[in-house]
């Protein structure tokens, strides 16, 4: 986006200047044109600037008299909290790769409430420490429900159109695949893409959208993601969504792009209801989301993950903990423990810092090795380690610490033992913190048994 103004002016008249896009220009009618905007940040003070036509601004209810840095704050404070993280991650993906990114996700519209915003843009520039990316944004739910003062003949005809022309050729044009399906009768009236067989299939062999559902789901989905794909692609459920008022469904899954290869991609349901003959239409379409979702999830395992030990960070571990020790039924049978090892500090000042990590490495890789992928396991800082089971009776938890006391004797950075302490949850109502202090008490008893052996709570209380 050029000097502030001149390109505003053209597109306001014409919209023949768009932003550029690998696909060409868009041709798409007055009703559903996007806003162009431009940020420019300061990559050593974090300082945004957002810029963008005066129209979209009113579109999206932001007073035109902000500032370009207080206008950036009041509209990311109205990003969807859920939302927010990623669409903070998109941004530094399109100035990492320099290349068109696009991002869907929920904005608190001052007077509409939460609507769907999609934004595409792109690196443009670098100017010392300030970058600059350019793009267009849309309100997913205009582009369906397109107001006009024409009769409603005329409304019919033009959502026919944006169905049949535009939203396919504009809209989808960077989709991975599309179609347009019938709701109540679940027949498809068009696709296209990696979908593009399925309307001409449905008409010769007179197969519907379940039937073709049934017949390809689970060759081409992956089983993890199955039963929430399925759920989201079960047209009743859609309709009913859609009668409660939820015109855009999302969902993000893993498909088969190649042999035995899977990518992420990203589902996204537009319903409405053709206002002369109440039929409703879903336009689904997916799109490959597999580098910016891989990378996302990568962020957040960091985020949750101790980078030295690569088990759960203290915050992480607590908020799982929590949440399971608060569903679990009072017969189901659980323990926290804690591991501390012994004389840790004697081991970083005869032996250096580097030699104590090594150890912490090797304790960490030991506690995964002993237990199940579904325990918890977690460092708390420094050598305090812990663990959260469940289906797990005492006699096994002896046994896993057995097979823990003998595999340390192997860590070859220095000679070590651990003191562990363990509270196990029985029948009695307890919480995450009462767990960890019980757990602590007995740890507790275990230094002053002299250390390298394990203790339960009930067995001093």
């Amino acid at each position: 986006m050029p000097v502030k103004g001149e390109r505003v002016r053209n597109v306001s008249a014409k919209h023949e200047i768009m932003p550029k896009r690998s696909t060409g220009s868009w041709n798409m009618p007055e009703t559903i044109r996007p806003g162009l905007w431009k940020i420019e940040i300061d990559q050593t003070t974090g300082r945004h600037v957002l810029e963008a036509e005066e129209e979209m601004f009113s579109l999206l209810g932001i007073p035109v008299d902000m500032g370009g840095e207080e206008r950036w704050l009041y509209w990311l404070e109205r990003v969807a909290e859920k939302d927010r993280d990623y669409v903070n991650w998109v941004i530094q993906l399109m100035i990492a790769v320099q290349k068109p990114m696009e991002a869907e996700f929920g904005w608190n519209h001052p007077r509409r409430g939460e609507i769907r915003l999609c934004w595409t843009g792109i690196f443009t520039a670098r100017e010392g420490n300030t970058v600059v990316l350019e793009g267009y944004g849309r309100i997913m739910e205009d582009i369906i429900r397109i107001s006009s003062k024409d009769t409603e003949d005329t409304m019919v005809v033009e959502k026919k159109y944006l169905i049949k022309s535009d939203f396919y050729q504009t809209l989808l044009s960077e989709m991975t695949g599309y179609m347009e399906v019938d709701l109540d009768s679940g027949i498809i009236h068009n696709s296209g893409g990696i979908w593009k067989r399925y309307a001409q299939e449905g008409q010769e062999k007179h197969l519907n959208f379940q039937s073709l559902g049934k017949k390809y789901i689970k060759e081409v989905v992956i089983e993890q993601d199955f039963n929430l794909y399925t759920k989201s692609m079960d047209l009743k459920k859609i309709k009913k969504m859609y009668r409660e008022g939820k015109n855009t469904i999302t969902c993000q899954f893993r498909r088969l792009v190649g042999a035995s290869i899977y990518h992420w991609m990203e589902l996204v349901i537009h319903v409405f209801e053709e206002g002369e003959s109440g039929k409703i239409y879903g336009l689904f379409y997916i799109k490959d989301i597999d580098e910016t979702k891989r990378k996302y999830l990568e962020q957040e395992r960091a985020a949750a993950t101790d980078p030295l030990t690569n088990v759960m960070n203290r915050r992480n571990f607590e908020m799982l903990v929590r949440e399971a020790i608060q569903r679990r039924k009072r017969t189901e049978k659980c323990a926290l423990l804690v591991f501390d090892i012994d004389n840790f500090k004697k081991i970083n000042d005869a032996r250096g810092h580097q030699a104590g990590d090594q150890v912490l490495k090797e304790f960490s890789k030991i506690l995964t090795e002993a237990f199940r992928k579904s325990d918890a396991i977690g460092r708390f800082g420094g050598d305090e380690f812990v663990v959260f089971v469940k289906g797990m009776p005492e006699k096994a938890i002896d046994q896993r610490l057995g097979f823990i006391k003998e595999k340390i004797k192997e860590i070859k950075a220095a000679s070590i033992t651990c003191s562990i302490g363990i509270c196990s949850l029985t029948a009695e109502k307890l919480g995450y913190d009462q767990c960890l202090e019980r757990a602590d008490q007995a740890l507790y008893q275990s230094k002053k048994k002299g250390k390298d052996t394990f203790c339960y709570w009930h067995q001093i209380s």
